[in-house]
Parts: structure tokens; sequence; C-alpha cells
């Protein structure tokens, strides 16, 4: 007898029927791949958080890093005696151009270590090669900053290594040990360094990432080392090489021998990242990021280095970075992309480091898009106040600090980037700054106000910045009057420069007269030159709000003036507050050019950390560590608390994050889908407030032939729509209703959607255009495919696979991999370009959500064939084997996927009738005769 597997779960009535013998079925995800979607979300990324770096070197597990978050005292550089963990590591952008991979930001309070290791102590006899890229966010020499340690100094006698940050560059003041990266090498004799090296004329810039890297050579005879080279190379070239000839040592490693009770009372020496280890005294802290840390046993070649920094810096590569270091064996290598415990915060990357980290709601949105052209390694924080679940949660919130709040007689400059999303009026507070009640109002905020002056009069337009006085609740106000746009980023900056001391107004407020100016977009276009201003700087007199007021409070009030009051919705990026320090318009314009100009030189960063050496003694001076940096600087480009990662071809410049709620659904999976893994998580969303926010990648404004694909398992009740998948809509003017429209007012809303309508009685796929005049809808015009939901979908126990198809002509609307609806249309899809791609909601998350389970989201930029479709349904619900046909002696044994029903026919072409019973798999049948068999949903 011969057998033969039929494999299709379709009826007859469909043409794709498949007659193999030797099946070469992929698993789900790869099917997906192969068909190119520009953005896929599995939706099952790893939420954990762990105080482990895992090591990928040849070391293994002995060479993983542990964070180990320590307890300063009031001394910089000293451990404290409270034995509770307070520091913290942040997940920071990193430094692989186009990988999208994170880094490590160390903020002066902690430390990753490995343990002391034979592996990474190599003799002196023996080469070895350190490399690693480093972001130093302060340009702090005094205390020695030591990114990297690997150092044994307990007692008089000195092993191993340790990297030191010098001056950034020679226009800071001499006498501070020299420039660059210090490396140096101990020989186990007292505490000087034998090999001493310091790159010198290779200058780091604050604020952007290097590539570091030592290479250790020593000569030796049958006996002894007798001399020994260290070159040091700076962004894949040489920049400083050091021999030694001192036969009675050149540089000892740290042993892993010592006593534990009198020489090393902490423990054998570890490899530290971000301070000092624990065998050393004092800590030496360092404020910045490491990445893609590498210890090699052997001399990296000259060659090797160079094409390590040019594969870094090349978007395009030919291959994985992390593959390439891999092929050159290193035997500790930390890609220091794994996220730590702790709360959701933005690290404060300005001077007052921990001390200033902002706590995100549960509500903000994080990354958003980037106000800075060309960087997609970043990114802003949005808020969305109509989704918002109470409370004022889409707020980021800052305790009080005294150096966010100087005497109103210290000048200031703040600076931000804004991208509203909404012209509602009403006092939007993008930021706030001030505190309210008792006898007068302190501090300053942020409102604003109409986009242009076809609004309807209010406070006036463009951005007000508000001063307070300490006497009674007025403002002193600087209002841009300029215009500004929904959807697009603005650049605004104040500057206080305060000129009279009107002395304490007898209820404790001390009171300045001084300018006010405001600039937009790198261009001064107002002042006050006689405002008033007390700042907050002291207890809250009696009557005011005595609760602790939240500083600096991003996307609406703070809450010393009622949190989550006058809400913004919009976008932030960028916010710096410089204490003292006065940016001049050169400044400010160079600020504006370096975030609108991705090529202009200087990155945006270091015009940030550095701005105020430049304006010292009204002038360029002799830079003095931490003079020129604000004092809070909040880049908003911390990771996801819960990422949606982009597995499609877009990579990581369209992944996403997950908003109130994350992956810890049962997605579709084993053994009743088989293309899926037994732990494949899925998202729950409740039909209220969760959704996946996606934003708008340039290369995701699809217009034209469009894919929608997801697996759902919706609940029995649904809104009206529910969305899917959206692109879109934009948020409509406020003033729609008004006699007369305003200018430039958002009033066209395009829309791409798969989605349920009529509160759960049809699926549909399609887009949407409507234009809008005095709030009159005059021209709506939707394309689209639908089909009645059938019984058992809503609140069932199955999931669903669900596409939605534009193929130039037709929308096409696809249930369990069978066409199911096709509309001839003209138009497909659409761009939207103020509007963001969601799972779940409406683009910008503020209404419409679908209320179930959602899974495997793709969006593709062609129109998938039925015959694709179909397969990937197959391949979720069967897998790589959605029939098998088994022989053993007499018998036949034929297997299939659960929840299927299996069907037979004598001939091939025959007709295929479902097996009485219906069995169940698998089952046996004895083997005579030929039948041809296949199973169908």
């Amino acid at each position: 007898m011969k057998t033969f597997r039929i494999q299709s779960p379709l009826f007859t009535s469909l043409a794709l029927l498949v007659f193999i013998v030797q099946p070469a079925w992929a698993d789900y995800q790869a099917t997906v791949l192969s068909d190119g979607p520009k953005a896929y979300y599995r939706l099952n990324d790893d939420t954990s958080r762990s105080l482990i770096h895992t090591n990928i070197g040849s070391l293994g597990a002995a060479g993983n890093a542990i964070n180990d978050l320590m307890t300063f005292k009031s001394g910089p550089g000293t451990i404290g005696t409270n034995t509770t963990a307070t520091g913290v590591v942040h997940p920071f952008p990193g430094a692989i151009v186009g990988d999208g991979n994170r880094s490590e930001f160390f903020d002066f309070t902690t430390r990753s270590e490995i343990p002391w290791n034979a592996a990474f102590n190599t003799p002196a006899n023996q080469p070895f090669t350190v490399e690693a890229w480093l972001y130093p966010a302060s340009d702090q020499t005094g205390t020695g900053q030591a990114p990297i340690v690997n150092r044994y100094t307990v007692g008089a006698n000195r092993q191993g290594w340790v990297f030191f940050q010098r001056r950034p560059d020679p226009s800071y003041a001499p006498g501070d040990q020299g420039l660059g990266w210090n490396f140096r090498v101990f020989n186990g004799a007292g505490s000087s360094s034998p090999l001493d090296t310091q790159t010198d004329l290779s200058p780091y810039q604050v604020g952007k990432w290097q590539h570091v890297v030592v290479v250790y050579d020593p000569v030796y005879d049958a006996v002894l080392v007798t001399n020994a080279t260290v070159t040091m190379y700076i962004d894949g070239l040489p920049a400083k090489t050091n021999t030694v000839v001192n036969a009675a040592g050149v540089y000892q490693p740290c042993t892993g021998d010592h006593d534990t009770v009198t020489e090393s009372p902490t423990g054998q020496p570890a490899l530290s990242i971000g301070c000092y280890n624990n065998a050393n005294t004092g800590l030496n802290p360092y404020f910045g990021a490491v990445d893609e840390f590498a210890w090699y046993s052997n001399k990296l070649s000259p060659a090797q280095i160079l094409a390590h920094y040019q594969n870094a810096t090349n978007a395009n590569r030919s291959q994985s970075y992390n593959s390439l270091i891999k092929s050159h064996n290193p035997v500790v290598y930390l890609r220091l992309d794994e996220i730590a415990p702790g709360a959701d915060v933005a690290v404060n990357l300005g001077d007052v480091r921990a001390a200033g980290i902002a706590t995100h709601g549960v509500d903000v949105r994080h990354p958003a898009g980037s106000a800075l052209v060309g960087r997609s390694d970043d990114g802003a924080s949005g808020y969305h106040i109509r989704n918002s679940s109470g409370g004022g949660v889409s707020t980021t919130t800052m305790p009080y600090i005294p150096a966010n709040n100087p005497n109103a007689g210290v000048p200031f400059t703040f600076e931000a980037w804004f991208r509203p999303m909404r012209d509602q009026q009403g006092g939007q507070s993008p930021v706030n700054n001030r505190m309210v009640g008792g006898t007068g109002r302190t501090g300053w905020v942020i409102y604003q106000r109409n986009p242009n002056l076809s609004y309807p009069a209010s406070e006036g337009h463009g951005w007000n910045f508000r001063m307070y006085s300490g006497s009674g609740s007025s403002g002193q106000d600087v209002l841009t009057d300029t215009d500004y746009s929904i959807g697009k980023w603005q650049h605004l900056v104040c500057t206080w420069e305060p000129q009279i001391d009107n002395g304490d107004l007898g209820n404790g407020n001390d009171q300045w007269q001084g300018i006010l100016t405001a600039y937009v977009d790198g261009v001064a276009v107002a002042s006050n030159t006689a405002a008033r201003y007390a700042a907050n700087r002291q207890v809250p007199e009696p009557g005011q709000n005595n609760d602790v007021p939240a500083d600096l409070a991003v996307g609406s009030y703070n809450a010393a003036s009622g949190l989550g009051s006058d809400p913004y919705e919009g976008d932030v990026d960028e916010l710096a507050f410089y204490n003292n320090i006065v940016l001049t318009p050169d400044q400010i314009l160079a600020h504006y050019q370096a975030g609108t100009n991705s090529h202009v030189g200087t990155n945006y960063e270091t015009l940030v950390f550095t701005a105020g050496l430049n304006t010292q003694n009204g002038g360029l001076s002799a830079g003095r560590e931490r003079t020129g940096l604000p004092s809070t600087y909040l880049r908003f480009n911390d990771a996801a608390r819960y990422p949606a990662a982009n597995s499609g071809t877009l990579g990581y410049a369209a992944d996403g994050n997950l908003i109130l709620t994350t992956n810890t659904a049962a997605g579709p999976q084993s053994p009743a889908y088989a293309g899926f893994e037994a732990s494949n998580a899925a998202l729950p969303l409740n039909g209220l407030k969760q959704w996946a926010s996606l934003n708008n990648p340039l290369d995701l404004n699809i217009s034209g032939q469009i894919t929608l694909e997801a697996w759902i398992k919706p609940d029995a009740i649904q809104g009206d729509p529910a969305l899917i998948i959206s692109h879109g809509p934009p948020t409509i003017s406020d003033f729609l209703g008004a006699t007369t429209v305003p200018d430039n007012s958002v009033t066209n809303s395009s829309q791409v959607f798969l989605r349920i309508d009529g509160g759960g009685a049809n699926y549909a796929v399609g887009s949407t255009a409507i234009t809008y005049t005095n709030n009159i809808d005059i021209g709506s015009n939707t394309y689209s495919a639908s089909f009645a939901v059938p019984g058992g979908d809503l609140g069932g126990a199955n999931w669903i696979h669900l596409v939605g198809t534009y193929d130039g002509a037709r929308w096409k609307l696809y249930r369990n991999g069978v066409a199911v609806a096709t509309n001839t249309a003209p138009v497909g899809a659409l761009p939207v370009n103020n509007g963001d791609w969601a799972i779940g909601s409406t683009g910008n998350g503020w209404a419409n959500n679908y209320a179930g389970g959602v899974d495997e989201v793709a969006i593709y930029e062609t129109s998938l064939s039925a015959s694709r479709i179909a397969t990937h349904y197959l391949m979720g619900k069967g897998g790589t084997t959605p029939l098998t046909i088994a022989k053993s002696g007499d018998s036949v044994t034929i297997t299939w996927p659960a929840g299927s029903t299996l069907q037979e026919a004598t001939s091939v072409t025959g007709i295929f009738t479902d097996v009485a019973g219906p069995p169940a798999s698998p089952l046996t049948i004895p083997a005579t005769g030929t039948k041809f068999y296949r199973w169908r949903q």
C-alpha cells in the first residue's frame, strides 16, 4: 500500500489544495517573515527585569555581571553604611548605529560586577584586549571617574588595571591629570603604574559615543616579561602607544588568593563597570553609559579593531555587530541591554544626577518619536489626556530639587521641544514648576495657547512662559506670539536675567525684577523687560499645599498645583534646565539647527552638556568640570516599560510600547494551534484604556496596497467601532464648531483600519477620509470590505485569524484563511501624517478601544495573495506537521490538529467527506486499500 498526505485545512472549494508527500513547512513566525512585513509584533516580548547582565563570551555564566545597587554617603566616592540599595542602572539607547540594542547608563550610584575569575586575569606574559563603547555624560575629572575597573588596591600594592575619564578637550584648565581616556596597569609593587597610557590627542565629547580599545602586548623570554606595550585605539584607530622595559615587573593581574579577613574583606577583586570594584577604597563612580563590553585573551589586530568600529557606525552592515565580536572569540562579552528592576523612570542626565530622576505615570507613552531629526535611536515622552486612567497619571514628575529652583537673583535658561497633538484651549500645561496658595504664588509654568491668530480670542497664541512674583496669583508672562502646528515639533527656550532685587515681600518670598526672553525655533520672538519673579526656595508658607511639591511636572500641573490638572496632549523631548546659565542667541540657534539637521556637526547632546562653558565670564573661558552642565536634562529616550518589539523589515524603528497592559494572556498555542510555541503569549485588552502604541515611522506611512493581519480572541462586548489595528485618525480640531474654522487647524481625518463594527456585528477592513467644515462632515468617504461576525466568535474559546488587504482595486477580508468579503474601491491605504499606528485603539490612543486578546499583528505594504493568507492560517493552526500518516505493521496511524475534522476520499480528485465518528486524533486504521486524507477547520 502507498500512503500519501493531503495537507489543507480547507474545503475542496478552495483552490489551495496541496498534494505533497514530503512537506517542508516552517513555523508560523518564519512563514510570516518570509512575506516581508514591514512591521510584525509577536507580542511575546520578555517583560522580566534582571540584575544580571548575561555574558555571551566563551566564559559563559561565570562571566555574568551582577548589578550592585550601592548606597552612598553624602561625600562623593564613599560607600555608605546604610544597607538599603538605592542605586539604579538605566536602559539607554545603545552605541551601535541602526541596531536598536540598548546599553546601560550608570548614574553615579551603582556598578555591575563580574566575580573574580582567572580567565580574565591571565598571566603577565599573555596578551589581552579590552573593548567598550563609552558615552560620558559629565565632564567631571577631579575624582577620577572610572567606567571600567579590574584592579586590586587594598593595602600598599596594586594589581590589575583601570580606566579613568580625564579632561574632554584642551580648552579645560590644566592640572586635571591629562586629557581623554586613561588606562593604568599595575605590577603588584606599590601604587604607581609602569604602563600609564593616555589618549591625549584624541579627546572625547560629553554626550557622544566613543569606541575605546586597549591592547596589552608583552614580550618575554623563557622566564620573564622583558617589556610590554599598551596601545589605545579610539574610534578604530591607534591613538597612543606606551612601551615599558622592566624585567622586574610590568604587569601583575588581580589574583584570587587575597586573605578575605585582612587583605580583601569584601571578597576577591571583581571586574567592575560603573565605578571602582569591591577591592578598592573609595568608589570613583562614573556618570555615563557603557555598551558592548568585551575582554579577549588575545591581541585584536588593528584591522579587527577598525572593522569593529566601522561595523558599529554603518547602519547598512552586512553582518551584525554582535556576531562580528563573537567571531573574534571574546572571553567576556556583555551587550548590557538588560533592563533592571525598578520604577518606570526618565533618567536625568543633568548635573543633579540621580536626585533628579523623574517618574512616569502609568499612562505616559514612551518612547515616542524623537524631536531630533535622524535620531531613530532616541525618543520622546507622549502625554494623552483623553485616555488617561484618572488622577493625572499621564504625567512625569520629579521631586523638589533646589538646583532646579535657584533664587530669583540667579539667572537660568529653560529649554524643551514640544509636539502638540491637540488644539484644545483652557490652559494646557506641558511643563509646570510652581507653588500655589498662601499669600503669593512662586515658580513658573508653561501654557499652550492658540496655534495662530485666526483662532477665537483667548489668552494669546503660541507658548506662554508664566513666572510668579511671590505676591498674589498674577503672572509675569512672556508670550511667544508665534504660530505652531498640531503634529509638528517646535523648539522653545526661555531665559531669565535678573536685574533689580526687590527684596523680601514680607511673606518669605524674595522677589527680583529682570528680563524674560522667549525663543522659538532658534530665534528670539518676545521679551518682558520688567518681569517680577520669586522662586520656590522655601518650605511652603501657611495656607499653601504642604505636600512636598512635585517640583517639575511634565504633561500637566504638578502636585503643588493639583497633579493632573490642565493636562497637555502631545509629546515632549530634550527638556533642560540650566542653573546660573543664560544661553546666548547663537547657542540657542545652534541647538535648533543641531536638532533639525543631523549633519550640522556637533551632536545635539554635546551642545546641551557644554552650553555653560561658552557663557562664563561673558564668553568662552577655560572649562572647569561641571560648570557647563544643565542641572536637569531629561532626554526622554528611556526604554519602553513594556515593549512591543518589531520583527519586520523596519526593525527597531517601528518598535512600540504597551500602555496599561502587558503580554500576560495566553496566545494561540499548542496543542490546538500547533504553529505557535507552547508558551506563546498574547496581549489582553480591556476595551477601556489599554492599547499598544506603535508611533508613526516614516516608512510605515503606507498608501495604496496594504495588508493588515492579526490573530484575535474578541470579548463578547465590543464598542463601536472596536479598532484592532489602526493608523490614525489624527486628533481633529476642537474648534470645528466655530463660525469660521481656524486656519491650519486639523480638519481632515484619514484612517486605515482593521476593526469590528456595529458593536460586534461586523469585521471590517478599509480606510476613511473625512473632511469637516464647522463641525459638519462634508466629505466622508469610507472604502472598505466587511463581513458579519459569525456566531461564537465573540466571547468564544477559539482564536480567529483575521486579515484585510487592498490589492490596488479591491478591499478584501479573510477569516481563518478563507476570503469572506470583497469590495471594489478606488482608494486603498491612505497616509496619515499626524496620527500614529496603534493596536487596540485609535492611533493616538484616545478612543474606539477593542476588548479581547490580540496576537501576531503584522503590517505589509503589499497585498498578500489568497494562497499566502491561507498558508499563514494553515501554519498557525497546524504547524510544521499539520497532518501525518505513519505505518506500523498492518496498521496506519493518522494525526491532525486538535479541534479540526478529518476528511477522507478514495482519490486525490475525489469528494472528501468527514470521517465518521467524528474520530479523535490520532486515528489508527488497517493498512488496506488506498485512501487520501486532509483536515478542515
